[in-house]
């Protein structure tokens, strides 16, 4: 055999084995994806929705309500895959004081994927049309946790007749973005050429299952959770990448005139040499900026606990609720 022939075979074989090595890289995945699918329906079965499927004209909300009463009370989740399971701590308990509304964003639990961009205006907009769609009634106390406060804020710009009360617990501010890297602090925002491989990666069952953060939730809810995490990621990824539009548009709503507001925040404090220290000394000037927003406003910040009060002061949260409740019925 020549040497022409030797290099002719040669590249035969280092063909062959590429084109092996693909077929076996593209086995793995549609053996992944099965496997994800397989998984999906497998948790849909065991781990039903708690509320009910709400059909708007383009995908399906997952929305849970409890009690009876006016006015209600809406919550609105962190930009985070723990959706209605946020406020398992304390939904109950305002249940019992009048009716209380908690739901899964879409594409986050039990929702499905809902058009983008999934800036702040358009999950506002959904959420309205989930609520006349459930036949649920006004007026509304809206409660916000971090970037559900951008949300909640939006929701009541577009509904002033509709809401009559807000609490907002550790909340996004409509600058904290640009203001933080002032500090030094940049926040990443997703590129949205990622997504098909952020798509992939959901579809693959990654993120890990039962590798997130419990923040002293119970088995039940931590495990329903971690189930959905693969899918939830994903509308995690497209709310992060409209983030900067989202805060921008609730900055557009800075006056509720008196409406009842109650703002709860964490007050951690450290040495002084603790170079996060002025970070968090500017976080609560954010928190008490966010008071301005009405005339009829209260700041309560609460040292000793982290970002989640929900969590680790339900009874805060909750009393904070009830007298906006009261003053929503004066």
């Amino acid at each position: 055999m020549n040497t022409k022939n030797r290099v002719r075979s040669c590249l035969g074989w280092v063909g062959k084995i590429l084109l092996g090595i693909l077929a076996l890289f593209l086995g793995l995945i549609c053996f992944g994806l099965v496997r994800e699918a397989v998984t999906r329906n497998k948790y849909r079965a065991e781990l039903p929705p708690p509320g009910k499927m709400i059909s708007l004209p383009t995908h399906d909300i997952h929305l849970n309500c409890v009690g009876t009463g006016t006015p209600t009370v809406v919550f609105e989740a962190d930009l985070d895959q723990y959706g209605s399971l946020s406020w398992d701590s304390v939904q109950g308990e305002v249940g019992q004081l009048t009716r209380a509304c908690s739901y899964d964003r879409a594409g986050i639990l039990w929702s499905d994927p809902g058009p983008r961009p999934r800036d702040g205006e358009t999950i506002a907009e959904e959420l309205a049309a989930i609520l006349d769609t459930a036949g649920e009634k006004g007026p509304y106390v809206m409660v916000g946790h971090a970037f559900g406060g951008a949300y909640v804020r939006i929701f009541a710009g577009q509904n002033p007749e509709d809401v009559c009360g807000m609490v907002l617990i550790d909340s996004s501010h409509p600058d904290m973005l640009t203001r933080f890297a002032e500090l030094g602090f940049q926040k990443e925002i997703p590129e949205e050429h990622l997504r098909p491989l952020i798509w992939l990666l959901s579809h693959l069952g990654m993120p890990e299952r039962f590798s997130g953060p419990r923040y002293g939730l119970s088995d039940q809810i931590y495990t329903t959770q971690q189930a959905y995490i693969p899918k939830s990621s994903l509308a995690w990824f497209d709310e992060s990448a409209a983030s900067p539009i989202t805060l921008a548009q609730s900055g557009m709503y800075e006056n509720f005139g008196d409406l009842p507001l109650v703002v709860i925040s964490h007050a951690d404090s450290t040495s002084a040499q603790d170079e996060n220290q002025k970070a968090e000394d500017f976080w609560l000037e954010l928190q008490q900026d966010l008071t301005n927003l009405s005339e009829n406003s209260e700041f309560r910040p609460l040292p000793g606990v982290g970002h989640y009060i929900q969590y680790e002061r339900p009874d805060v949260v909750i009393d904070a609720i009830e007298e906006v409740i009261l003053q929503c019925r004066k």
